[in-house]
């Protein structure tokens, strides 16, 4: 079912109740075509105690599944998180490299944070992996750290600093197109599927005098179940469908970056305007 990946959530939403709940329908209505409805109702006790038992156990595979889910979701979005936190703090550090690697980085940093959001989200969203592939990543940024040649403690004391940062964004990078590709492993997918044909049809065991009354509630149960199915899928992909973990965290990143730059240049023009005086009264 991972088709629905590409489609808005409403229309997931109308797939699962139209084609779950008529399937189901239609297997209600052909099992009540070939099996008498005295025989049925001879099966309610026996046949209630095995769905309840059956129907809690699926309960409890789905329930785990879609907390494993859940918490790979959540490990996606921190990854992402801390991924930007670092390249704020790697901006900040550049500060304190002498020019022209300053600058140098600074660009670099920047190139990296556009070219995530503006190339690998779209990339990630539709599994287009080659350029994804072809990126080199943070390897430029390590490459201007690594050739930068410290002049005092201080600087050594940055480059150290820019070092820890770079190990959590290249960290950060593989990790995130390991999720990118890797799904839920297929035996997990082999068990849901299973169970839910086998839920489903253990729920064909009873036999209710008025058709439209047990198919009424057959219908609901299996949308439920294919509802419960989406967002397992949904959470098992966390940058692909409707559902995705958001880039906002790099243009939050950005946009620190830009007030940084401000800072950095209202401070330069504030030491020059106190230096100017100064150099005039020295030099009448």
């Amino acid at each position: 079912m991972d088709f629905l990946l590409n489609w808005s959530t409403a229309s997931q939403i109308a797939f699962v109740v139209v084609v779950f709940s008529g399937l189901s329908v239609l297997g209600l209505y052909v099992v009540r075509m070939l099996v008498p409805l005295e025989h049925l109702k001879q099966n309610h006790e026996v046949a209630g105690f095995t769905f309840g038992v059956i129907g809690a156990f699926y309960g409890l595979l789905l329930a785990f599944v879609i907390v494993a889910a859940w918490e790979r979701f959540d490990r996606a979005q921190a990854e992402v998180e801390g991924e930007s936190v670092a390249l704020i703090s790697l901006y900040q550090l550049s500060k304190g490299l002498t020019q022209p690697e300053a600058k140098e980085m600074q660009d670099a940093i920047r190139a990296y944070t556009r070219r995530i959001i503006n190339q690998d989200w779209p990339d990630m969203a539709m599994r287009r992996f080659k350029s994804f592939d072809d990126s080199m990543g943070p390897f430029l940024l390590w490459q201007i750290i690594s050739n930068y040649k410290p002049q005092d403690n201080q600087t050594q004391l940055v480059v150290e600093k820019s070092i820890d940062q770079l190990t959590e964004i290249s960290n950060a990078f593989s990790r995130r197109y390991l999720y990118s590709r890797e799904d839920l492993p297929s035996v997990v997918w082999v068990v849901i599927y299973v169970g839910l044909f086998i839920t489903i049809g253990f729920s064909y065991f009873f036999g209710l005098e008025t058709f439209f009354s047990q198919a009424l509630m057959c219908a609901t149960f299996s949308s439920l179940l294919g509802l419960t199915l989406v967002a397992i899928i949904e959470l098992a992909h966390p940058y692909q469908g409707a559902v995705t973990v958001s880039n906002a965290p790099f243009k939050y990143a950005l946009s620190r970056m830009n007030d940084m730059d401000k800072v950095a240049s209202a401070a330069s023009r504030a030491s020059r305007i106190e230096a100017a005086p100064a150099f005039g009264h020295e030099h009448g």
